[in-house]
């Protein structure tokens, strides 16, 4: 396989290492290309994300990175955005990943993905403990904002499902629930014909679940809709730049696609699977 990875934070987010030791690191496991993905600042305070006042030094120090290890490495310089995102110049961005992270109601800003407690207790107050009302919900404001501008890659498409691998919250074979994610996936790929999909290993990382974003089901859909797909692992860390890749190759090919792309400083390339 081809190894590199869109889907990765630093030390100016939530990352656990700096861009160089991750440049490092993907050079020593065979990495053509490698591109950084910092969560974008909120338009409210957030521990997770880059601060607006840092936009700048982490476009910097990816650069920097970029030129000190040219002739082994394609580095580029990307970001995860929000629906929630302040008000910051994209255009100096090499890609960008449109994912959603938090649901609104109430009064409240609640994370999708941060503990299965606040989850939880998005479901109770805004939806009166219905999961699937969430669902509906979730994938309707994602699909809603992959398709409101210009983006590369569609992150984490069920994240909802983060938690499900230790202790299930709601049924993911519901019909209901398939029904939600069907519909938004169609409402992207209907609008966005080659927006990327990512398969996303970060909840085998962090978590030990056993499958990757997204699931089996909703893979088959994109690829039964001629839909593309990138493989990720959302890393934070230099140990996961390319965890369970491997696996994902035979993942892909169980869900019928023949090849993947990934980024580089000169566009997106294909390759077989």
């Amino acid at each position: 396989m081809i190894k590199s990875n869109c889907h990765t934070h630093t030390v100016f987010c939530d990352g656990k290492n700096t861009a160089e030791e991750m440049t490092l690191t993907a050079i020593d496991k065979g990495f053509v290309s490698l591109g950084f993905s910092g969560h974008c600042p909120m338009y409210y305070d957030a521990d997770w994300t880059m601060k607006k006042e840092n936009v700048g030094e982490y476009i910097k120090d990816v650069k920097r990175v970029k030129a000190l290890y040219s002739d082994k490495i394609d580095v580029l310089c990307g970001i995860e955005l929000d629906a929630d995102l302040a008000d910051i110049n994209l255009s100096v961005f090499d890609y960008t990943i449109a994912s959603v992270h938090q649901l609104h109601g109430k009064g409240k800003i609640y994370s999708v993905d941060l503990s299965p407690d606040e989850l939880t207790e998005a479901v109770d107050v805004i939806f009166d403990g219905d999961w699937y009302k969430m669902a509906e919900t979730y994938f309707s404001n994602l699909a809603d904002f992959a398709i409101s501008g210009d983006f590369d890659v569609v992150g984490h498409f069920d994240l909802i499902t983060k938690f499900n691998g230790q202790t299930p919250l709601f049924d993911e074979e519901n019909d209901n629930y398939k029904a939600s994610a069907l519909k938004a996936l169609d409402k992207i790929l209907d609008s966005k014909p080659n927006m990327l999909f990512e398969v996303n290993t970060g909840a085998m990382y962090r978590k030990g679940n056993p499958k990757p974003y997204p699931a089996e089901f909703m893979m088959k859909h994109i690829n039964k809709r001629g839909g593309l797909i990138t493989i990720t692992s959302d890393s934070h860390c230099c140990e996961s730049l390319d965890f369970a890749f491997d696996k994902m190759i035979d993942y892909c090919k169980k869900c019928g696609f023949t090849e993947a792309y990934y980024l580089t400083s000169e566009g997106r390339k294909k390759y077989s699977l």
